[in-house]
């Protein structure tokens, strides 16, 4: 199993997106607009949702290493997001726990 990116993703049309769902008040955080385009890529220009379940009943090891590649990816689009792919970075690895205890609970259990 590995995190990837879509093979042609545009950068430029995401952030447009993004800007416009923004405007139209579809988001309510605080994050700063380098933050929500992240999780953006993340959600919708990856196989993160297809995987999330399976992924987070791994080792924390190897989910740290498959996230940190993701976010290597998405920096490497753009390098002004690398600060704060670091922090994303941290909010995955400590969210950690949580999901691997859902997965265990209502995922694996059902299996």
């Amino acid at each position: 199993m590995v995190l990837k990116l879509d093979d042609n993703i545009d950068l430029n049309w995401v952030k447009q997106d993004l800007r416009i769902r923004l405007l139209e008040g579809r988001f309510e955080n605080d994050y700063t607009f380098e933050v929500n385009l992240i999780y953006k890529i993340i959600h919708e220009y990856s196989n993160y949702e297809e995987i999330q379940w399976e992924f987070y009943s791994r080792d924390k090891t190897i989910v740290e290493r498959e996230i940190k590649s993701l976010l290597l990816s998405i920096s490497s689009l753009d390098s002004r997001l690398t600060w704060d792919c670091q922090s994303i970075l941290k909010r995955y690895s400590n969210l950690y726990d949580e999901r691997n205890a859902i997965s265990k609970k209502y995922i694996r259990s059902k299996l």
